[in-house]
C-alpha cells in the first residue's frame, strides 16, 4: 500500500441497499514516529493485520472511497501509520482512523522490522483514546502466533479487539459461516465480538462492521 492521497477523498456511489459512504474522509499524515501523531479527536479506531490481510481493500469498501488506500501485488510497503479524520454520517463527531503497518508477511531488513514494531508500540501504548482495534486476517488462515500475541497485547492494554475475517468471497455463505465457527475457537484470547466475515468485493459484512463501530462509540 502506498501513501494515500492528501486531503479529502471523493465518495463512490453506494450500491443499492448498501449504507452510503462515510460523509467525510480526510487523510491527515503518514507518521513514522510518535512525535508525528496527530492530536486526538476524542475517539480512535486502529486497523491492524498482516501485510497481505486485505487492509487496503477493507478501508476502501468500509469508507466508500476508491483509492483512499491503494492496493497492490507487493504487500508490506507501508512503513508508517496512516491517519485519517472520518465523519461517518451527517451530524456525527469526527474520529481518527489509524491504519498501522502490516506485520508478518512484510519483507525488510531486521532494523526496519524492529522499527515498525517500535512505532506500533508507541501508538498502542501511548494512551490514545482507542475505542476499538480491528484485527484483520484472511479467512482461509488459522491464527498464527502473531495474531495470538497481538490479541494478548491488546487485552493487556485494555483495548477492545474485533477479528475481521477478510476475503470471505473465497467461500460461499455456508462454508464461510462454518469457517468462522472454527476460527472462534482457535484464538488464545477471545476478542470482544465473534469474528466477522467481510468481503471488500461483495460488501458482505460491511453493514455489521459499521454497526459495530457505532456501538463501540466511534460515532
Amino acid at each position: 500500500m502506498t501513501k494515500p492521497r492528501p486531503g479529502g477523498v471523493p465518495a463512490n456511489p453506494a450500491p443499492a441497499r448498501e449504507r452510503p459512504p462515510a460523509q467525510e474522509v480526510e487523510f491527515l499524515v503518514s507518521a513514522a514516529a510518535g512525535r508525528q501523531f496527530p492530536e486526538p479527536l476524542g475517539a480512535e479506531l486502529a486497523i491492524l493485520g498482516r501485510s497481505n490481510s486485505g487492509k487496503s481493500s477493507l478501508l476502501n469498501r468500509l469508507l466508500g472511497r476508491r483509492g483512499l488506500a491503494r492496493t497492490g501485488a507487493a504487500p508490506g510497503r507501508t512503513r508508517q501509520i496512516n491517519f485519517f479524520r472520518v465523519v461517518f454520517r451527517p451530524g456525527a463527531a469526527p474520529f481518527l482512523l489509524a491504519d498501522l503497518p502490516g506485520y508478518g508477511f512484510a519483507a525488510g531488513p531486521k532494523a526496519e522490522v524492529a522499527g515498525w514494531r517500535a512505532l506500533t508500540s508507541d501508538y498502542l501504548e501511548g494512551g490514545r483514546p482507542l475505542k476499538l482495534a480491528l484485527l484483520l486476517m484472511d479467512i482461509r488462515r488459522d491464527p498464527s502466533p502473531d495474531e495470538d500475541g497481538l490479541l494478548d497485547w491488546l487485552a493487556a492494554l485494555g483495548i477492545p479487539a474485533w477479528v475481521v475475517a477478510t476475503k470471505a468471497d473465497k467461500f460461499g455463505r455456508g462454508p464461510a459461516a462454518a469457517r468462522l465457527a472454527r476460527l472462534k475457537g482457535l484464538f488464545r484470547t477471545a476478542p470482544v465480538r465473534p469474528p466477522l466475515a467481510f468481503s471488500a468485493l461483495t460488501g458482505q459484512g460491511r453493514e455489521e462492521l459499521i454497526n459495530g463501530l457505532a456501538e463501540a462509540g466511534l460515532f
